[in-house]
């Protein structure tokens, strides 16, 4: 039977580029500006980030993990997180983030073969997702990507299936063209939820978490790792 496969729907936070680190850190700069005596260090943020979306994570550290006698609003909360983006923008533009290895040979190659490309992604602020390929690869999303399905188009965010869903519907697709790349268990349960084949390459933070369900795991992207399917959709 003729391989069906021909879209790769991609994650963009720790699978596109070891990102985690630099929100943690844009993270906490904003906090210290703000006045507010939260810090994430790496366990804790480890933690979080079974939280999807940033604004969201913000409202289960404060209720679970934070002084209970200055509680933010949840506006409050939206205003600090578009700040950390901001500046989290600012050091993406200025060259603080690189791709993760075998992913720009990945992009590049599909789009020379007209392989269809697209995001999914619990995150609502495309403009990171902007600075990150305009940086690294000399490029608009929209340029690379078909459709950017991203956290505020949809109800719920990761683990949930939604983004999946949206890019299915709105790009006419089936699971079996589709195949997800991911680097976390929530993003793995959101698109095995879509029942999208999956592909995990685990990033520095999500190392240690299970990745059963996965159709396959690699170490990295790079071309020599890539399930044979993906080669010969890729590079034959």
């Amino acid at each position: 039977m003729k391989n069906l496969m021909n879209t790769l729907i991609f994650d963009i936070d720790g699978t596109l580029a070891e990102t985690e680190e630099l929100h943690r850190k844009a993270f906490n700069e904003i906090f210290i500006k703000s006045g507010l005596n939260w810090y994430w260090n790496p366990r804790l943020y480890r933690k979080l980030l079974k939280i999807s979306g940033g604004r969201e994570r913000m409202l289960f550290y404060q209720t679970n993990f934070s002084d209970k006698n200055s509680l933010l609003s949840e506006k409050d909360i939206s205003k600090l997180h578009e700040r950390k983006t901001i500046l989290y923008t600012n050091w993406v533009k200025d060259g603080a983030l690189t791709l993760r290895p075998g992913v720009k040979t990945m992009i590049t190659s599909a789009l020379e073969r007209k392989i269809t490309l697209a995001i999914a992604t619990a995150s609502s602020q495309v403009e990171s997702l902007v600075s990150l390929t305009q940086s690294c690869l000399g490029l608009h999303p929209n340029e690379i990507f078909s459709f950017l399905s991203t956290g505020n188009l949809v109800e719920k965010k990761k683990p949930a299936s939604d983004v999946y869903d949206l890019v299915l519907k709105e790009m006419s697709l089936n699971p079996e063209q589709c195949l997800a790349i991911e680097d976390s268990r929530v993003g793995l349960l959101a698109a095995k939820g879509a029942k999208i084949k999956t592909l995990v390459s685990p990033s520095l933070y999500h190392i240690k978490d299970d990745f059963t369900e996965a159709d396959y795991l690699c170490e990295s992207l790079k071309k020599e790792q890539l399930p044979e399917e993906l080669r010969q959709l890729l590079f034959q």
